[in-house]
């Protein structure tokens, strides 16, 4: 569960890597890409425009609710006998666990990776239906991860996960009213 913990890592570029050669590579985009949308002309840049919104979205809105300073992390002035952290570090001078440097460091609720793997899952299941279980799949991993390895309460997954499917449907609904109009348009 701790490889879930970085953004960054080989999942993460492999799913990249993925998104990217079903937008941008057009056999693969016509095979993949959800069949009600295939009469619209739909670009790549377009895709990867809503995508992007969509992870905005569901980022900013978890930074500004966290930043309300709601609840610490589950290891916050806990030491290593209190607590599973599996991604803490433990101080020499200090019995206490801290974590990595970082703005959010110390703040648990609501849990960004859940809202961003659920609003991502809900988007790439728009427009790539096929992809519809594995990006679930990998949405509830990450969800259950947070939780394993002790860097968030289940109550903040939760909303988190809240927040993500809110901010993809919200994006959905957007795209959808942007296609209208533009198909009026012409």
């Amino acid at each position: 569960m701790p490889i879930f913990h970085k953004p960054f890592n080989f999942l993460s570029i492999l799913f990249l890597i993925t998104i990217g050669l079903l937008t941008f590579k057009k056999s693969l985009r016509q095979r993949f890409l959800n069949p009600s949308l295939l009469s619209y002309k739909i670009n790549p840049f377009m895709i990867l425009s809503f995508i992007l919104l969509t992870i905005i979205i569901t980022d900013q809105t978890g930074r500004s609710i966290k930043n309300l300073e709601i609840r610490d992390r589950p290891w916050v002035g806990k030491n290593i006998e209190q607590v599973n952290c599996l991604v803490c570090k433990i101080d020499k001078n200090n019995s206490n666990l801290y974590p990595e440097k970082g703005k959010g460091s110390k703040k648990s609720f609501p849990s960004n990776h859940s809202a961003n793997s659920f609003a991502l899952a809900i988007i790439i299941s728009f427009f790539f239906p096929r992809l519809k279980m594995g990006a679930y799949i990998l949405a509830f991993t990450i969800l259950f991860s947070r939780v394993y390895i002790g860097v968030h309460y289940p109550f903040d997954v939760i909303y988190g996960m809240s927040i993500g499917i809110l901010s993809g449907y919200l994006v959905k609904l957007f795209f959808n009213l942007y296609i209208r109009n533009k198909e009026l348009i012409r």
